[in-house]
């Protein structure tokens, strides 16, 4: 349950365009692992990874969650479908996809993000089977 509350809240900042607050949902050790791009290995550089570019998530839809793992590291592993706007464009952008959290739990109790990896199935020619 505590790993699903992590997971809505993070939802919640990406709509609310916290990147402050999301990154503060990780880890001091974490690695961001984005599509086509190298790994982000602090939070500086995953800060200056989301304010390169000014993004308004407008909708993000949450699919085929599961998480497995023990008392003290899992994984979550969802579907997602997002919409957003990019500073400069005036239609909406979506983006449907994959993502991958471990979490750890730290010494204070709280689970944090420790890894992240995405990947998007923009160029997926989809059969309506896999569709969100």
């Amino acid at each position: 349950k505590a790993i699903e509350a992590l997971h809505r809240r993070w939802m919640q900042e990406e709509l609310a365009g916290d990147a402050t607050q999301t990154i503060a949902l990780c880890t001091a050790d974490v690695k961001w692992i984005p599509p086509n791009s190298p790994p982000l290995e602090t939070k500086d550089a995953i800060s200056r990874y989301l304010n390169a570019i000014s993004v308004e998530v407008k909708d993000i839809q949450i699919k085929d969650l599961a998480i497995r793992g023990s008392d003290t590291v899992a994984y979550l592993i969802a579907n997602y479908h997002s919409r957003f706007l990019i500073e400069g464009e005036v239609e909406p952008q979506e983006s449907t996809g994959t993502h991958l959290w471990i979490v750890r739990k730290e010494s204070d109790g709280r689970w944090r993000v420790a890894v992240v990896a995405w990947s998007g199935w923009e160029n997926f020619k989809a059969n309506p089977t896999h569709e969100l």
